[in-house]
């Protein structure tokens, strides 16, 4: 499955189709789908089913070309999030074959044979599939790095923000969703925003798309933050720095506020 992930991995048409549905439910859904279709043996209500999938698909996909996304290219980036939500109306096809299989045979030990064949394969596909992906994703790598900084700086966040907890004015933009929640803080994964309830950049970082200035800027020393090497000291004041999940170093830097006297300029 995964040599085959690696194919379908570069082709935008493949990943949409098949790809994003996760490939292990979505390879066999698919056969059993064609197979019926071409022995006529789709039932009313199936064929409802296959046509809500596909008008799904579809409209996905003409969303896509109406933004400017082309599926003859190698960019594939996005995709699984867009059509991965149609995925459960597929796997429907992969349960349906799960069902027949579980209830084969007059019994005796073949049926137990396909049964527990059954129960190993979903056990491998939770375990390994699910779990262990779940578990390298959150306790190794970058992301993990990025979420023990950002629980490590949250303390830090909260106890030095002393501004609204809501931004004065309501601005909204088509590439981001963003909320009026503040403290407004850019990092990676957006995990010190999350940790502190505040506001985050968006899945873009340091593209410029969130509304709002940010409050603070939380970076990992040595990789920079959206093309930022050098933090220019004329807009943020140091903070503190933290130690990551991999043990590196996060600082984290508060951006400088021009403070209007009420009174007018003074003589």
């Amino acid at each position: 499955m995964q040599e085959l992930m690696r194919h379908i991995a570069h082709s935008p048409f493949w990943m949409a189709f098949v790809g994003a549905h996760f490939i292990v439910y979505s390879v066999p859904a698919w056969a059993i789908v064609f197979v019926r279709f071409a022995k006529g043996r789709m039932g009313r209500g199936e064929r409802v089913l296959f046509a809500m999938l596909a008008g799904a698909l579809l409209l996905e996909a003409v969303q896509l070309f109406a933004d400017g996304f082309s599926f003859s290219g190698d960019n594939t980036w996005g995709i699984p999030r867009y059509f991965g939500v149609f995925a459960p109306l597929l796997w429907i096809w992969a349960a349906f074959a799960l069902s027949r299989a579980w209830c084969a045979g007059n019994g005796g030990p073949a049926r137990i044979a396909v049964r527990c064949a059954i129960v190993v394969g979903i056990a491998w596909v939770l375990v390994f599939q699910n779990v262990s992906a779940l578990r390298g994703f959150y306790c190794s790598g970058a992301r993990h790095d990025a979420v023990v900084a950002a629980r490590r700086i949250a303390p830090v966040i909260q106890a030095d923000y002393k501004g609204p907890a809501r931004q004065a004015v309501r601005k909204t933009t088509l590439a981001e969703y963003c909320s009026t929640r503040r403290p407004v803080v850019f990092g990676d994964f957006s995990a010190a925003a999350w940790m502190v309830r505040g506001q985050s950049e968006g899945a873009l970082q340091g593209k410029g798309l969130c509304p709002y200035e940010d409050d603070y800027l939380f970076i990992r020393v040595g990789s920079g933050y959206g093309g930022q090497n050098v933090i220019d000291s004329r807009k943020y004041d140091y903070v503190c720095s933290v130690r990551g999940g991999l043990g590196t170093e996060w600082r984290l830097f508060r951006r400088k506020r021009v403070l209007v006297d009420v009174f007018g300029p003074r003589n």
